[in-house]
């Protein structure tokens, strides 16, 4: 296998593409949750190194899946404008990671749920990304909800001391298991998903719902402001 070949293949596949990055230091925080949920969302190609992860490895439940070390361009990738990107491991000693890094337009960091050991290292993570590209957009996740707010609030307490930081934003996504299962069970977006509920699920799980959407609206004016 020529991985020389594979990596100039994928870099030359995004070229005059919007390019969204999902960046984590660790496993568990949220961060396949946001790709896979973005790509599904959109309907875009979802472009993953961990074949391994229960919710991104061998993903059957997403056909627009390609594989970094096993890459291969279809006409799906082609013609979509946009890209997401879900790179687990130390993704910052890969020369083509961080090319992908400086090309992305918008680098999406969860936080975790742990004030101490998530929140910083999402910092510190953040903080060796911002030299090489700063359109970073930071979510808070695997929160309950009723602890969502104090959560966001402890986060920008520690982001202060990053006062480049100052200006960019922070989303919340509560926690919400049911949705994200059903919606790899059933190869649906997490709002399609939402909306096959009955009322009464609906009103239970609407503060998830409120948040996701937040994102989706957010990701959606940064492609449109790209695009135009």
């Amino acid at each position: 296998m020529n991985f020389f070949n594979i990596n100039k293949n994928l870099l030359k596949s995004l070229e005059n593409k919007f390019i969204i990055f999902g960046a984590g230091y660790k496993g568990g925080i949220g961060k396949s949750v946001l790709s896979l949920g973005i790509a599904k969302e959109f309907n875009i190609p979802y472009i993953t190194n961990d074949q391994g992860s229960s919710i991104s490895g061998n993903v059957n439940f997403y056909d627009n899946t390609f594989l970094t070390y096993n890459f291969k361009s279809n006409k799906k990738l082609e013609e979509s404008k946009v890209v997401i990107i879900d790179l687990a491991g130390c993704f910052m000693i890969d020369k083509t990671m961080l090319k992908l890094i400086k090309k992305s337009n918008l680098i999406i960091l969860p936080t975790g749920e742990n004030p101490y050991l998530d929140h910083t290292g999402c910092l510190i993570t953040a903080n060796n990304l911002f030299e090489l590209n700063k359109k970073l957009l930071f979510v808070t996740t695997g929160i309950e909800e009723n602890k969502l707010k104090e959560t966001i609030f402890s986060f920008n307490r520690v982001k202060s001391e990053y006062p480049h930081f100052e200006k960019l934003k922070v989303y919340g996504l509560s926690k919400c298991n049911d949705i994200i299962h059903d919606s790899i069970v059933r190869k649906r977006s997490y709002i399609r998903t939402y909306l096959s509920l009955n009322e009464d699920k609906k009103s239970e799980f609407k503060p998830f719902i409120k948040d996701w959407s937040k994102i989706i609206k957010e990701v959606s004016n940064r492609i449109d402001a790209f695009q135009d």
